[in-house]
Order: C-alpha cells, then sequence, then structure tokens
C-alpha cells in the first residue's frame, strides 16, 4: 500500500471517528494522513474543525492558517479562521479573515453575521449594527445574526432591543443553544428575576449538564436569597465537575452567610489551589481574618487581592473599604484609584476614595473627589456632609455652613449632620469669642 492510500483511508477512519464523538482519535488519524501527504488542505481543515469540537481552538487556528497556505481563497476555511480568532480574542485579525472573505465573495453572509461579535468586542458598536443590517440582505433570517447582535445591543446596556433581537431568534430557531440563557441575562439585568428564573429553567431542560448554566441558576438564587436552592445547584455543579472552583467559591460564601467561616475557609482555600489568579478568593479569606482579629493574615489576603490585574468594580470597591476598616487608608486609595479609573463615573467608588483622602488629612484632594462626585450626581448627600466637614477642619466656616445647607435640605433629620452643625455652631461662637477678646485688649490699651 502506498502511502497515498494509507493516508486516504485515515482520513475515512477519521470521517468516521469524528461522526461517532471520538473527537482525540480523529485527530490521531487525521495528523498521520498529514505527515503521510501534507498537500491537501482539505485534510487541515477537518483537522482544524476537529480540533473545534474539543475546543483546542489555537490549534484549530493553527490548521486553518496551514490550509491557507495550501487554498489562500476558500471562504469557508478563512470564515473558520476568523470565527476562531473571535474564540480566543483575537478580533482586529477576525475581521481581517471576514474582510479578506468580503473581497472574494460580498454575498458570503457568515462573514458580516460573525463580524458582528467581534466589533462588539472591540467596543465599536456601530460597526456590529452595519455588519447585521448587510447579513440581513443576504439572509433575512439568521439566527446567529439576532443572537450576535443582541450581545453587542446587552453589552451597551440597551436590554429591550437585545431581548427583541434574541427573542426573534427564538422564533426562528427555539432549539437555538444558550438562547434562553441569554433571555434570562436581559431580565436579571432589568431586576426582573422571576422572569430570569424562569428562563433559565428553560436552558436547563434543553441541556441539563451544562456547567456555566448551572451556575449562572445557583448565583441568581442567590440574589433571590435562596440559599438552600442556590447551594443544590452549586452541588449539582460538582458532581458533573468535582474541581470546579465557582463552585467552591459560591458555596464558600453560602457557608459564609450561615456562619460557618471554617468550612468557608477550606472552600476559598480549596479554589486558590485550582486557580491562584480567581478573583474575590483572597478578598473573601481576609474578610473572614479580619473578622477573626487575625490582623495580618486580613491585610496579607488583601493585598493578595490587591496584586490581581484584572479586578472588577464591586470587588475593587469591597476591597478599599476592607482596607478602610484596617486603617490601610494608602492601599484603600489605591483600590479606589483603580475603580476611578475603570469607572470615572462610579459614585460609590469616588466618594469612598474622597473619604479615604479625608482620613488621610489630604483635604484638597478629598475636597475635589467630594466636588467630582457631585458633578455625577448633584443630590448626593454623603458627599455634602463631607465637604462640611473638610471645610471645617479647615476652618473655612462659611463653605462648611453652606454646604450642610445643602446636606439638610435632603436629610434634615440625619444625626450625623445635626452633630456637624453643632460643631460648626461652636466653631461660630468660639470665632466670635476670640474677635471679641481681640477688641477687648485694644479698647484696654
Amino acid at each position: 500500500m502506498s502511502d497515498w492510500q494509507e493516508a486516504e483511508q485515515r482520513v475515512e477512519r477519521a470521517h468516521d471517528l469524528y461522526e461517532r464523538g471520538r473527537w482525540e482519535e480523529a485527530v490521531s488519524e487525521l495528523r498521520r494522513a498529514i505527515e503521510l501527504n501534507p498537500t491537501i488542505g482539505a485534510w487541515y481543515f477537518n483537522l482544524g474543525i476537529t480540533l473545534d469540537m474539543m475546543e483546542r481552538h489555537d490549534e484549530a487556528l493553527a490548521a486553518y492558517r496551514k490550509a491557507l497556505s495550501l487554498d489562500p481563497e476558500d471562504l469557508e476555511t478563512l470564515n473558520a479562521a476568523g470565527t476562531d480568532c473571535v474564540r480566543i480574542g483575537r478580533y482586529k485579525q477576525a475581521i481581517r479573515f471576514f474582510e479578506r472573505v468580503q473581497k472574494l465573495d460580498p454575498a458570503f453572509e457568515p462573514c458580516y453575521c460573525n463580524r458582528i461579535t467581534a466589533y462588539s468586542e472591540l467596543g465599536e458598536h456601530e460597526r456590529a449594527e452595519e455588519m447585521f443590517y448587510l447579513a440581513r440582505q443576504y439572509k433575512e433570517k439568521c439566527p446567529a445574526c439576532f443572537y450576535n447582535m443582541g450581545g453587542s445591543l446587552f453589552a451597551r446596556a440597551d436590554y429591550d432591543r437585545a431581548l427583541w433581537c434574541w427573542r426573534q431568534v427564538l422564533e426562528i430557531d427555539a432549539d437555538y443553544p444558550q438562547i434562553h440563557a441569554r433571555i434570562a441575562d436581559v431580565h436579571w439585568a432589568k431586576g426582573q428575576l422571576t422572569d430570569a428564573r424562569r428562563h433559565l429553567m428553560e436552558e436547563l431542560r434543553c441541556d441539563p449538564g451544562n456547567l456555566d448554566t448551572l451556575l449562572d441558576m445557583g448565583e441568581l438564587l442567590m440574589e433571590m436569597r435562596l440559599p438552600a436552592a442556590a447551594g443544590e445547584k452549586f452541588r449539582q455543579v460538582l458532581d458533573l465537575d468535582p474541581e470546579e472552583p465557582t463552585a467552591h467559591y459560591q458555596l464558600g460564601v453560602l457557608a459564609q452567610s450561615q456562619g460557618d467561616n471554617g468550612l468557608a475557609l477550606e472552600r476559598f482555600k480549596f479554589v486558590l489551589q485550582q486557580d491562584r489568579h480567581y478573583v474575590g478568593a483572597h478578598l473573601q479569606i481576609a474578610r473572614i481574618r479580619h473578622r477573626q482579629k487575625n490582623r495580618p493574615e486580613a491585610v496579607y489576603h488583601a493585598n493578595c487581592e490587591l496584586a490581581q490585574p484584572d479586578l472588577d468594580e464591586a470587588t475593587l470597591l469591597e476591597l478599599g473599604r476592607l482596607f478602610m476598616d484596617m486603617n490601610q487608608f494608602e492601599s484603600a486609595q489605591s483600590a479606589l484609584q483603580r475603580l476611578v479609573e475603570l469607572n470615572p463615573h462610579h459614585v460609590e467608588g469616588r466618594h469612598t476614595l474622597a473619604v479615604t483622602l479625608l482620613l488621610q488629612n489630604r483635604l484638597a484632594e478629598g475636597i475635589e473627589q467630594c466636588r467630582a462626585v457631585l458633578k455625577i450626581q448633584p443630590k448626593y448627600m454623603l458627599a455634602m456632609s463631607n465637604l462640611a466637614l473638610a471645610y471645617l477642619s479647615r476652618n473655612d466656616l462659611a463653605r462648611a455652613r453652606y454646604w450642610l445647607i445643602q446636606a439638610m435640605e435632603i436629610a434634615p433629620e440625619d444625626p450625623q449632620l445635626r452633630q456637624i452643625q453643632s460643631r460648626l455652631l461652636m466653631a461660630v461662637l468660639l470665632r466670635h469669642f476670640r474677635r471679641a477678646g481681640r477688641a477687648l485688649c485694644r479698647l484696654r490699651r
């Protein structure tokens, strides 16, 4: 038997193995066939498709590139390469692949459909919408187009239009993967938790073993204050994947809420063994240690969390507040400045940063941050209150009085404002007595 014949037979076996879901064996057969005859682009394409089924997208992309070196104008291969670039976050490369497809065949609808996601991930939502309308010129009812466009709209918090797009997907293809989960995302974001739960349940009926959906359901149930039901979902995840870190993390959060700090610590430490960069695990340990009065460990774990490169807004805010509780003001400032850089309009983050600066007696910077808060939210009483305190500390009684009046118009019975009012009155009286004393001295002379 010649090498060419053996290669053909291996490709046939690979096809049979692929159909039976034995992808690893199919990959081995295809690689051996390619070793025997490396000149057929379709075999590299088949290798890429099989690797994609195993979610080995980097390797699949390499296979598609090899196929394109043999046949640079194959539309399916160019589209598959672009799709894998989207999957692994190389969005600009993806766009270049799809643009090559468009030049070769402007009527090839997937090159527009898949570009929607690439532009959306780059934040170029107007271009994403342009691709959506171009795609619909060639295929009016493409579920993937509506699905991808919904993702772009959801990223912009345009929830009603996102929901419309995802409902269109349901009308076109009721079995489209993850569509109920996406609709649940919209209801969740709008605070419609019961509707979100209903759609997640529908998604689980379609795909009962989907770990992401089970985790989402568990987190939603926690938000709905149904801890027993949430714990059941997280344990279902661990039945399918005993080392899944998010399920262990959430069970740790549940244990902590129920006062079982020992079990919570075990869960969080296990999470860090699985993924030492898991966001929030060090923070949770730090919170427990702080409550246990174990200051060195609390500070250590809080700083470990702060060292993480990609912290979200909620984690940075919670971390900043924890550092403040531990009188670690410089670390608190670092966490909160990162939050403000991430989202300059985050009112709570900017106000907490102002408080941190004021506690360090950095009055000018604290005042600046309080004023920035009021530009975002003009009726934010706490910022007014802290401006009154800051100006009182500077002995600028006129400005202190102005901001106190502004705050008391919003919350006239607030006990802290009443205390500031008393302090301001004492300061005014003290200034008056000092002036009177100086006047008496001049008279005596």
